[in-house]
């Protein structure tokens, strides 16, 4: 713990001379919570997009490098948080410091910082967030053109329709089970009423609870044990992901397997996951509107929230089944659609999916040639436009709902 610290605390302390730039040049910073996992994926979707716009140059670009691209026309940081919620202010204020023009913020929690510390600012950067979930319920807009006029973004989301039966693919006598969310995240309360729905129309019983800090966890955690839950479902929530080594050592301690509706959280110790995976698409649309704004074509305050639907993708974590005492089910291997495997070990790979194959294969491809992908991206932004109409319609919706 005390050199993860240590890790962040110099993270942050090198962070105004990493995001010292040209002032000659376009400026865009990238904030996550989490440094790796599906981060990864989106900023991999971002970069591509910015090299077909010729933004970033394809020499200067290698997976995993946070900048900045000295050889590119525009200067592009990536800052984490490193999964510490106490940080995420921090890390906001040093990419303001540096006074950039478009800020991408990955995850509802970072995206509201920066809502929040760049909403009196007279000529805020833009904001284009990804991977949010429930961006209205949250407060980062009221609807998809009625939002802060330096927003706009990518809304995911995940059909929990599909992942709470993944727990019955475990265990089918399976009768309780066991949901914990923060109470101040729109997203994990969204999330554990759907799995209370879902789970109550398929025969479970649903325990429910909500924490409002971090220490609050492992008190949670055992208070579901102790209401005899024999599964834990985790939905999308930046404090359980935070927590969550926590909540996997009860877990582990009482041989509960733990479920999540967020694919980063089976890197972080969850058994199984599954939930919205279109992370490159995400990252590529980013990229879209990044683009235009840098380059004086698209009026954020014009330009709606965007949103992509995804299939369920599901995740199995080998490497820390042993540590909950149970074993993966055929039939939850034949669902899953990729897995975690630890180094060394002598379980054979399953079977390579087609999805993950495509998912790979996407992964390593070049930049789109702009040209084959110019019309495209023009409709898509085409699509977003936000007329006076539109807000007109919006607006009596929500007035109608008042």
């Amino acid at each position: 713990m005390k050199k993860l610290l240590l890790a962040v605390m110099t993270l942050l302390l090198l962070a105004p001379a990493a995001l010292a730039h040209d002032e000659d040049k376009p400026s865009l910073v990238v904030l996550s919570f989490q440094p790796r996992g599906t981060v990864e994926w989106i900023e991999i979707g971002l970069v591509k997009s910015l090299i077909s716009y010729g933004l970033i140059s394809a020499e200067d670009f290698a997976p995993g490098f946070a900048g900045p691209y000295e050889n590119s026309p525009i200067s592009y940081t990536r800052l984490s948080a490193a999964g510490q919620l106490e940080f995420v202010p921090e890390m906001i204020a040093d990419a303001l410091d540096s006074e950039p023009d478009a800020l991408i913020t990955i995850g509802s929690r970072v995206t509201l910082a920066a809502l929040v510390a760049t909403y009196d600012l007279e000529d805020p950067p833009a904001i284009i967030f990804v991977d949010v979930y429930n961006p209205y319920d949250a407060g980062i807009a009221d609807a998809t053109c009625i939002k802060p006029d330096h927003v706009t973004g990518i809304e995911s989301a995940v059909n929990y329709a599909d992942v709470v039966p993944l727990l019955l693919l475990q265990d089918p006598d399976l009768t309780t089970i066991g949901t914990i969310h923060s109470s101040d995240d729109a997203g994990g309360a969204f999330g554990a009423a759907r799995i209370a729905e879902v789970g109550e129309a398929l025969g479970l019983t649903v325990e429910q609870t909500a924490v409002t800090a971090l220490a609050d966890l492992s008190l949670a955690t055992e208070g579901l044990v102790s209401k005899g839950v024999e599964a834990i479902l985790l939905p999308v929530d930046t404090m359980t992901m935070a927590g969550l080594p926590l909540i996997g050592a009860i877990a582990q301690d009482n041989n509960i397997p733990l479920f999540a509706a967020n694919i980063d959280h089976m890197f972080l110790g969850a058994l199984v996951a599954g939930g919205f995976a279109e992370f490159l698409d995400t990252g590529d649309l980013a990229g879209v509107l990044a683009a235009a704004h840098l380059q004086g074509d698209l009026d954020l305050a014009t330009t709606g929230i965007s949103a992509v639907d995804s299939i369920t993708v599901v995740g199995l974590n080998h490497y820390d089944v042993d540590a909950f005492g149970i074993s993966f089910s055929e039939e939850l291997q034949d669902r899953a659609d990729f897995s975690l495997q630890p180094a060394g070990d002598d379980i054979v790979d399953p079977e390579v999916k087609p999805w993950m194959q495509e998912q790979f294969q996407r992964r390593l491809a070049p930049p789109t040639p702009l040209e084959a992908r110019q019309e495209s991206d023009r409709a898509f932004l085409a699509g977003l436009a936000c007329t006076a109409e539109r807000i007109a319609e919006q607006q009596a919706e929500l007035d109608a709902m008042e």
